[in-house]
């Protein structure tokens, strides 16, 4: 058996996806089990996975978005340690040897990640992914709920602790991983390295993100797990009840936005009423609300992220 899986799923990655195999048997892991799910791709996506031979399985698939194509590919993984990479990111060379010994030191253990930077044409990011979202380094329950800075392709987990969680929610077509996180750090310390040791790749095919639907399903991934947050770490019970306030004032104020750009205004105006009892004193909402009794065309404008 393998000691380490990986599952790469893969949506027309052709261009990219050969980076992000090398990148895996860069690490210099004995015979690592590397799966790929091809995720419905129409260039030749497969082909690429397919040269490298009996060292990557492919599994061709209709497309059912990342949490399926994962899904499947656990499925077929049989490794004891288990770790995730988008076939348009890649790894340093030494994740594996800075991760696993830490896995390997304490049993406890349900999962490591590490940071990551993003690259593209334009250069690599000045900002490393923790440094975004305001992470210190705290590994709480508390800490995913407020910064969500557990990226998927920096995992590496314990197989016994995915059997004891569950899998990727596929009824979630955004959030799947964040949810899986929530409950692994409810039943399992976990730990980082603050070290980007994962790049994370922007290309056109990957910048454009349907918006509102992300917010609502930051809305219901989030929601589950507040009150278990405050059950944990009741000190924090404020913040983080006023941090899911901005996640409902944004998702609200989003659909109202799409609403009343539908011509919905109607609709579009109970979304921004009830993003204005989130947020009484958000400007942007009081003004958006004006816009829908007023049928003008305020929803052009670019909405921000709070309140």
């Amino acid at each position: 058996m393998s000691r380490v899986s990986v599952v790469v799923p893969a949506h027309n990655a052709a261009d990219f996806l050969g980076d992000a195999l090398d990148s895996v048997f860069a690490q210099g892991l004995d015979r690592p089990e590397v799966i790929v799910v091809d995720d419905g791709s129409t260039d030749r996506t497969a082909a690429v996975a397919r040269s490298y031979g009996r060292g990557v399985k492919v599994l061709s698939v209709e497309k059912g978005g990342s949490g399926r194509a994962r899904n499947i590919g656990l499925d077929e993984t049989s490794g004891e340690l288990v770790a995730f990479l988008d076939a348009d990111d890649v790894w340093n060379d030494d994740k594996t040897r800075l991760q696993m010994p830490l896995l390997e030191r304490d049993a406890s253990l349900g999962l490591v990640f590490s940071d990551m930077v993003g690259f593209g044409q334009g250069g690599e990011s000045p900002r490393t992914y923790f440094q975004e979202r305001g992470f210190d380094g705290a590994c709480t329950v508390s800490s995913i709920f407020l910064h969500d800075m557990i990226s998927t392709p920096t995992v590496i987990l314990r197989r016994s602790v995915l059997s004891a969680a569950g899998r990727f929610d596929e009824t979630l077509p955004i959030g799947q991983d964040t949810d899986l996180w929530f409950r692994i750090a409810l039943r399992h310390p976990f730990r980082s390295v603050d070290r980007p040791l994962v790049r994370r790749r922007f290309h056109p095919g990957n910048t454009t993100r349907d918006a509102r639907t992300l917010a609502r399903c930051a809305v219901e991934v989030w929601g589950r797990y507040l009150d278990r947050c405050i059950e944990r770490e009741p000190e924090r019970e404020s913040e983080l009840r006023r941090y899911f306030a901005g996640k409902r004032w944004h998702h609200h104020f989003l659909e109202g936005c799409s609403l009343l750009h539908e011509g919905r205004p109607r609709e579009a105006r109970r979304q921004f009423g009830r993003a204005i009892g989130e947020a009484p004193f958000s400007p942007r909402a009081w003004a958006f609300l004006v816009a829908s009794w007023l049928h003008s065309g305020g929803a052009q404008s670019s909405p921000r992220r709070d309140p």
